[in-house]
């Protein structure tokens, strides 16, 4: 059902981060489709309904409010942030706003992380790559399964490599050598429903298909800072969730390891002041 724009009610959206995947992005302005039922929104920058029914007829309700607001992009550098499992768009707050203050277009991308498979969740941000306009330079930053996420991406291939050129790629507390959290937990049938088929195949053994990057990319681990780590489940140290031995990975441009749980290693503002210096110069350290 397509729904023209004075029929629709511009209410703030309801959440169900899990439910719904970007599919275009443009200086804050984002159409998602529903993985349920498969109809799209649009979405303003405050996350207000804008429009919704098929993508063809939210585009069309863009391409209309693009040209009555002057809606441009902040910079042709566009900086894609990739969530992890059971997270959203809105885990990257800290790390957008500093993106943005130092000239980036950056836009967190929302894909459902516990519904799709990896193939799928690339698939999702290569469309967003073919759709963006006024773009010629893409960066990552990804945070644990995120950055998986974006080394399938990479492999893949893709037209929107022929007139964007990919710059560098941040992965912050990915598990690039498999996730040994999730073998040990892979048999309890409540963390299997749960978790859904992309964090099946972090475990050790499944990820060695994943190809490395063919970028330059840079790894970023938390860590208790002692040899045993937070979690006595894991071996040598970690963050919790995933060992810092498992985020390494050959032909790193750079590696840093700082203090810090999984679940907020990407928002602490060392790590953000880390990402920045990467994306210019490819260190992660002045």
């Amino acid at each position: 059902m397509n729904v023209p724009d004075r029929l629709n009610l511009r209410l703030p959206t309801l959440g169900g981060k899990q439910l719904w995947a970007d599919e275009m992005l443009y200086a804050g302005y984002r159409i998602q489709q529903n993985g349920l039922t498969g109809h799209h929104r649009l979405l303003g920058p405050d996350d207000t309904r804008l429009a919704w029914g098929d993508y063809e007829t939210c585009h069309a309700a863009w391409t209309r409010l693009k040209a009555s607001r002057h809606v441009e992009r902040p910079s042709r550098h566009l900086v894609l942030l990739l969530h992890g499992v059971f997270r959203s768009k809105d885990s990257w707050g800290p790390m957008t706003r500093a993106l943005r203050r130092a000239g980036y277009d950056a836009q967190p991308v929302n894909y459902p992380s516990t519904r799709r498979s990896l193939e799928d969740h690339a698939a999702q941000v290569e469309r967003v790559l073919d759709r963006s306009e006024d773009v010629d330079r893409v960066s990552f930053v990804c945070h644990s399964m995120g950055g998986i996420v974006a080394r399938v991406l990479l492999g893949r291939g893709g037209s929107w490599r022929e007139r964007i050129r990919p710059n560098r790629l941040v992965m912050i507390g990915t598990p690039n050598r498999g996730a040994e959290i999730a073998e040990t937990l892979s048999g309890l049938p409540l963390f299997s429903a749960t978790s859904g088929p992309s964090v099946d195949a972090l475990r050790p053994g499944h990820i060695d298909r994943v190809p490395l990057p063919d970028i330059p990319f840079g790894t970023i681990a938390g860590s208790s800072g002692r040899d045993a780590g937070y979690n006595p489940l894991l071996p040598g140290d970690d963050d919790m969730t995933v060992t810092v031995a498992s985020t390494r990975l050959p032909g790193a441009e750079d590696e840093l390891v700082v203090q810090a749980l999984h679940t907020f290693v990407m928002v602490k503002p060392e790590v953000v002041a880390a990402t920045l210096r990467y994306l210019k110069s490819g260190r992660f350290q002045p």
